[in-house]
């Protein structure tokens, strides 16, 4: 479900963006969500997604200023998408002060004229520290104003996955159809950058995710089975989730990877709901879907349930939400691996979050570490600077005619996960993470470490799970942290070759990929019959560093509040002399009158 469209008959005229001179997609963003991002080798990343714009008016204080900014006119929707914002993280800054945001042009695929799918609710890799390229995978085309000037209709599901080379910011299109033949998007994902690996779970398709989907005029209809991305052989396959969806796929949830766990690591699942649009259902926070990566690796499986567990949580859990952001951070001597859940929303109960959660493992406990009032839900984050999460976008209401713009103009907060306090300033120089006190006053131990709480209340929830954790089938073994550099075994370090790694990965779930390759049919073993009848649209601390001219990882020099051209790739600009477009009355444009007094009610976040 996207957020729903917002029409006002009679309204005497939309203009779209293109009509607006003089506003940039950084200097006049109003808000983002429901976008891409991705942090590599000390680059913020951010692409797609929705986004709204307003000629909001320049001050001459920013660090002074008190979050309200004024706007004089309309705030438009839009999908401007034919660029790919890169901040900055190599060195510190202020958001208000001296954040550099640079805009590189998407441009088409070498050797190729296909565009580059500008999508929303995909994810972004990635990939091996060795690769130059991060890659962006499914998502779903926006369909909240299709009169907008840069509006894209629905591309090939042949090309699901794309790299974007960070140095020389060409894109490189990846046919893996064979063992993905749909564009998934609204799933969860994470990854194994030192595999090479990377994993999207369940999610959802429409007849906005491809080209032959819009065709079809199929119906949404969420996917089961997880995909497993070969990102150095640029392979997919799959393995099936159904010991743990029961029927019904997840979408909306959360994903992330703990390498210390096993042999391989494992990814914990959680969150979400199951159904779609306004029969969406919420699931329950009370209990995680754990993966075990290495069974991922074999041939045949020989773990029970394809590699799938589940664990109970008893205790004070987390109401149920989707549409928020996980990081995880293991304390310096791995007794403990911390979870951070940021916002969200419950889209039955029409609530939003303003909070964050730690779901610290292995005592599978939750900590309730902040509560706001102000909420946001569809952002993204990201860990930095090691103990600082950096969130991207997000919005606060699915009314934005009462809710206005981000006051984080820059699109961009801070946190810092060992202290819990926001700020507007990141600091590259942190030293390493410690584990929150109101956390170890849960599970035990300090800020080095030293959790005592290594069980769960109630034991482990079956003998597969305690021999995951402990080595042995006994219900109430705690867990014993791994020695050595990280807790991490050498394997994991290991980045196999690429014939081996195209052999192992290739493999995943034996004749799966056989199957796929035959009728393509079996991955998404939840698809439903396509019917001709279109869809319904979808129903979204320290002083201020001083300004620091050195050379950045971007390649210029930075100043307070300025975006500038990549060297050899020209920066998209809005243009002025396009043709009005109209909203298209069959997808009605969200048209937002900018509120008085300040351009809207209040900031999100008493930060």
């Amino acid at each position: 479900m996207l957020l729903p469209s917002c029409f006002f008959p009679g309204l005497a005229l939309c203009i779209s963006l293109a009509e607006a001179t003089g506003l940039d997609p950084i200097g006049n963003l109003c808000s983002r969500w429901y976008h891409q991002s991705q942090v590599k080798n000390g680059v913020l990343y951010i692409d797609g997604g929705i986004q709204t714009f307003s000629d909001r008016e320049p001050f001459d204080n920013p660090a002074a200023h008190d979050d309200r900014l004024n706007y004089s006119g309309l705030v438009i929707l839009g999908q401007r998408d034919n660029y790919v914002i890169a901040v900055d993280l190599s060195k510190s800054w202020n958001w208000k002060t001296n954040i550099s945001e640079v805009l590189i042009n998407k441009t088409v695929a070498l050797g190729t004229s296909n565009s580059i799918p500008k999508v929303q609710s995909g994810a972004l890799f990635h990939g091996t520290p060795d690769d130059d390229q991060v890659y962006l995978y499914g998502g779903v085309t926006p369909d909240v104003n299709t009169s907008f000037a840069d509006w894209q209709a629905p591309t090939t599901n042949q090309y699901t996955l794309w790299g974007f080379n960070t140095k020389s910011h060409e894109w490189t299109q990846y046919d893996v159809v064979l063992g993905a033949p749909e564009r998934p998007s609204w799933g969860a994902s994470a990854e194994a950058p030192e595999q090479g690996l990377a994993f999207y779970l369940n999610g959802q398709v429409t007849n906005l995710s491809s080209a032959a989907d819009k065709q079809g005029n199929a119906l949404p209809d969420n996917l089961g089975g997880m995909v497993v991305l070969d990102l150095v052989n640029h392979e997919a396959t799959n393995t099936s989730t159904d010991s743990v969806d029961d029927g019904n796929p997840r979408v909306r949830g959360g994903m992330v990877y703990i390498p210390q766990i096993g042999n391989m690591g494992v990814l914990v699942s959680l969150g979400g709901a199951t159904g779609m649009d306004a029969s969406l259902r919420p699931v329950s926070l009370s209990q995680v879907n754990i993966f075990y990566v290495e069974s991922s690796r074999q041939t045949e499986s020989t773990t029970p349930n394809d590699g799938w567990y589940t664990q109970m949580i008893t205790g004070e859990v987390p109401s149920p939400r989707v549409d928020f952001c996980l990081v995880v951070v293991s304390a310096p001597d791995n007794s403990s691996f911390n979870i951070y859940l940021y916002g969200g929303w419950d889209p039955t109960q029409t609530k939003y979050f303003d909070d964050i959660w730690v779901l610290s493992i292995p005592s599978f406990t939750w900590t309730k570490v902040y509560e706001g009032t102000l909420p946001r839900f569809a952002h993204t984050c990201h860990l930095v600077g090691n103990r600082q999460m950096i969130t991207v976008g997000g919005i606060n209401s699915t009314n934005l005619t009462g809710s206005g713009c981000d006051w984080e103009w820059m699109g961009v907060a801070i946190l810092d996960l060992s202290t819990m306090e926001w700020g507007s300033i990141f600091d590259s120089n942190k030293t390493p993470y410690q584990v929150y006190e109101g956390i170890s006053a849960v599970i035990g131990g300090g800020p080095d470490g030293g959790a005592t709480k290594l069980l769960p209340d109630g034991g482990w929830t079956s003998t597969l799970v305690a021999n995951l954790f402990t080595g042995t089938t006994n219900n109430t073994a705690p867990y014993s942290p791994k020695s050595g550099a990280d807790g991490v075994t050498d394997n994991y370090f290991h980045i196999p070759s690429k014939t081996n790694v195209g052999a192992i990965v290739g493999g995943v779930v034996g004749g799966v990929a056989l199957v796929a390759i035959a009728g393509g049919q079996c991955w998404w073993f939840s698809r439903r019959r396509r019917i001709a009848a279109s869809a319904a649209a979808p129903t979204y601390h320290p002083e201020p560093p001083g300004e620091d001219k050195h050379q950045s990882p971007l390649g210029h020099q930075q100043s307070p509040h300025t975006h500038y051209e990549v060297t050899g790739i020209p920066v998209n600009e809005l243009a002025g002399n396009r043709e009005a477009s109209e909203l298209d009355g069959g997808h009605p444009g969200w048209y937002v009158e900018a509120p008085e007094q300040g351009g809207r009610t209040g900031p999100w976040h008493a930060r």
